[in-house]
């Protein structure tokens, strides 16, 4: 019964994830994925995937802290060392239990990118090692939509490129 309740939730959550595909704006993609990320997190509890909800908890947090311009080195190595702190503590999945703090640690160290054709980039490939871990889980609805959310993604991030290579083309004509 937990599976199926889990599903429903993370399947709601999906919706909001798969949505955020199409947000350019940074500061847009932090407040819904913060939303996204809190529904995940109950229903990885919910299947036993407890360092995924931690992750998924201190992503909420992190992504207060970016919003408002505050997040700093400091608080980037706070972060990390609670993300890794906590899946030492309370991993009992093996592997599987560490692909949230590796994925957490790498979005931490990048996520204040100011270029938002990288920060989408980091968003987009963040999503890949989400997937393996919603699946094993048997977060069924979670691996769906992690792909189609990468996919979403990845169209959403070739506009960008192409707009982006426009805009410079044109600078470079009106120059000359």
């Amino acid at each position: 019964m937990n599976i199926i309740i889990a599903n429903i939730i993370d399947f709601v959550a999906a919706i909001v994830q798969v949505g955020s595909g199409a947000i350019k704006k940074k500061s847009r993609i932090l407040i819904v994925q913060t939303i996204q990320l809190l529904m995940q997190a109950v229903s990885m509890l919910l299947l036993g995937g407890v360092t995924g909800a931690v992750s998924n908890v201190l992503s909420c947090f992190r992504n207060f802290l970016c919003y408002k311009d505050k997040l700093n080195l400091a608080w980037k190595i706070i972060l990390i060392v609670a993300s890794i702190g906590f899946t030492i503590a309370l991993n009992d999945q093996g592997f599987l239990g560490i692909i949230p703090a590796a994925v957490c640690t790498v979005y931490i160290i990048f996520m204040d990118i100011k270029d938002p054709v990288k920060f989408k980039l980091l968003v987009t490939l963040s999503f890949v090692p989400w997937a393996i871990y919603h699946f094993v889980l048997k977060s069924y609805t979670g691996a769906a939509f992690d792909a189609l959310t990468v996919v979403t993604s990845t169209v959403t991030l070739i506009k960008m490129i192409m707009d982006s290579r426009k805009e410079k083309a044109k600078k470079a004509e009106d120059i000359q």
